[in-house]
């Protein structure tokens, strides 16, 4: 009975500890969230610089936020902000609570992103129902795979606005608040300078800042990694049980937002060794703490799994379902590039960080080899990454590819070590320093700058305004991509969309007013089987010549505007070498991000074609219905 009442004590401590009497790290005498704002306050006063660096990254994250709306900015936007609807939207259609867990377990599971975006959107849904609009919220979410341009224009275009420019605005939030993080790391672990250049550096990261502009799990998931790493910082300096305990809870949140975010666990798991190792006594004293382990182990955990609201449920099947996605997905080759794994990550890390901070970051890595072994904060932080970034490698040695956003966690530790890197630097020679600091300031930010400015001239963007000043009041636009995210064309115009190519060439009876050719499936038809993957999966002879004849005036349509960055196979020009790519990635910030259509850059690559007269007459079946617009 003693041994069941000392975990039930731990237990209660636990949960009172860590949402009400942390008071170790934020401040004395003062619950969590007073000690947290406390120190804000603080760090504010003594730092005059700190406030105009969390403004520059509330600047360059929230920059141009409302791209493509109503349309979203990526799949993954889609269904993380979908997916808290979807249970509202399934019981407004019958009001029985069996349809609750029908929305939620409908669609994949997405863990922790349900909670943030549902919190955001529950005002957003309140005022529809109140404005009669409940239909639209049916509509959002019986959002279907299958159906993905039906769906997306059932609902107003100022609907799908409202729901997904707040979602955006609170992923913004998060980054400011990583940024924030990032700087009381580099504050607690060599002052302030070093907090300040990290928070900066982190700010003026390109793959940060991309993440930053989508409803997304990635950044609130690095928020919260990043709060586990400052708190495994402070348990090996204070030895106390709560920042243990908050710590776990830190990284089991970040893993619910993103499995990749559970090298979090080992972090906990260095820093509990190295306060072990820094204590004064017995292995079995200092390293044998059971229950410390097990209360930890089961915060964590419990983090993880509440994060999946279907388990709330008992739709234990879909948090495994993810689970298995997750690990057995990322082994297959994606896009247009076969390379090896190495060549992603290698591609990934010059992208997100552009060229000159990613060098950078190699001499922080290296860094480490010398602090590592220290008693100190340095050192603690240099044993957490080198575990993170070891793990992180030999995971994604063993993936087919490797996007920007899976590196973003080691981004931010990157970061860190750059600046703390600097420091070090600075004590022994402080004007090579300086210059240095400033031409590594200089030239990340000018590359992340390019990059956020392109959000204001994405191709499909300015296709799909063009288009809205151009099509009347009836037009009809066709376009042969599944997905409207991919696509340039307005909310509310009149789509046809058929597919496959057998369908494609019978253009002539459905006489659209316009066609628009996207980059990522209709002008691919074109590029050569040998050009890459994605180009030998839509090899089809009876497309090719279809898209072909449209350039060549075999229909009548003629270009009337192009948009993007042409690509090279347009021009009979073979891909690029794979080392130019590496070094083009760390140069041009507006190079693939995702390797999926939303990219920007080349990616963006839009034709538009404008009918210039009439269309044959087509003989129709009595069988089968004209599919004539009404006077053509």
């Amino acid at each position: 009975m003693a041994v069941v009442s000392d975990w039930s004590t731990s237990v209660v401590e636990v949960a009172g500890g860590i949402w009400s009497r942390a008071s170790v790290t934020w401040g004395q005498g003062r619950d969590l969230g007073e000690g947290a704002w406390a120190q804000v306050r603080e760090d504010l006063s003594a730092d005059p610089y700190l406030l105009y660096f969390l403004l520059l990254a509330a600047l360059l994250a929230s920059f141009w936020v409302w791209h493509r709306l109503p349309n979203f900015a990526t799949r993954d936007e889609r269904w993380r902000v979908v997916d808290p609807i979807r249970p509202v939207g399934f019981f407004l259609q019958d009001f029985e609570l069996r349809s609750i867990r029908e929305g939620l377990t409908f669609w994949r599971s997405y863990g922790g992103t349900f909670y943030v975006y549902g919190l955001v959107l529950l005002p957003v849904l309140v005022v529809l129902l109140l404005l009669g609009q409940s239909p639209a919220i049916v509509d959002m979410a019986t959002y279907s795979p299958t159906s993905l341009w039906n769906d997306w224009q059932a609902v107003p275009g100022w609907v799908w606005t409202a729901t997904i420019l707040p979602a955006r605005l609170v992923n913004v939030g998060f980054a400011v608040g990583a940024v924030y993080v990032v700087y009381r790391i580099g504050t607690v672990v060599d002052g302030r300078a070093t907090g300040r250049l990290a928070a900066l550096l982190l700010t003026l990261t390109w793959g940060f800042l991309v993440l930053a502009h989508e409803a997304g799990e990635d950044v609130p998931g690095l928020f919260f990694f990043l709060l586990s790493v400052y708190f495994a910082l402070e348990y090996v300096e204070s030895g106390t049980r709560r920042t243990f305990y908050l710590a776990c809870l830190g990284g089991g949140v970040a893993t619910g937002f993103k499995f990749t975010m559970g090298v979090s666990a080992l972090v906990v798991g260095v820093a509990y060794l190295s306060r072990a190792r820094r204590v004064e006594g017995s292995w079995r004293e200092t390293l044998v703490r059971p229950r410390l382990l097990a209360v930890g182990l089961l915060v964590g955990g419990v983090a993880v799994f509440l994060s999946y609201p279907q388990v709330l449920v008992g739709a234990f099947d879909r948090f495994g379902g993810r689970v298995e996605r997750g690990v057995v997905g990322k082994g297959s080759a994606h896009s247009w590039v076969v390379a090896s794994s190495w060549w992603w990550i290698a591609r990934g890390w010059l992208n997100g960080l552009g060229l000159p901070l990613a060098f950078a970051s190699v001499g922080g890595v290296l860094g480490t080899l010398a602090w590592i072994h220290e008693s100190s904060r340095i050192g603690d932080l240099s044993r957490f990454a080198v575990v993170a970034l070891g793990t992180f490698l030999a995971v994604y040695s063993q993936w087919g590819y490797v996007r920007t956003h899976h590196l973003l966690p080691a981004f931010a530790l990157l970061v860190v070590l750059v600046a703390v890197g600097a420091g070090r630097l600075h004590d022994r020679r402080p004007a090579v320093a300086r210059v240095l600091v400033v031409g590594l300031v200089v030239s990340t930010g000018a590359y992340a700058v390019a990059g956020d400015l392109g959000y204001a001239t994405q191709g499909r963007d300015d296709a799909q305004s063009w288009i809205a000043s151009h099509a009347g009041a009836n037009a009809t636009v066709e376009t042969y991509v599944r997905d409207p995210q991919e696509a340039a064309i307005p909310h509310g115009v009149d789509v046809d969309n058929p597919i496959p190519p057998e369908r494609m060439v019978t253009v002539r009876e459905r006489c659209p007013d316009f066609v628009a050719l996207h980059y990522h499936r209709s002008l691919a038809y074109l590029a050569p089987d040998d050009h890459g993957l994605r180009a030998s999966d839509l090899s089809d002879p009876l497309a090719s010549e279809y898209v072909a004849d449209l350039f060549s005036g075999e229909y009548p349509y003629e270009v009337a505007a192009t948009f993007g960055r042409e690509p090279r196979y347009l021009d009979g020009l073979d891909r690029r070498p794979t080392w130019r790519g590496l070094l083009e990635a760390g140069l041009r910030p507006r190079t693939v991000q995702y390797g999926d259509p939303q990219d920007l850059g080349v990616y963006q690559y839009t034709v538009v074609f404008r009918r210039t007269g009439d269309c044959v007459d087509v003989v129709v079946s009595p069988d089968e219905p004209s599919s004539l617009p009404a006077g053509a």
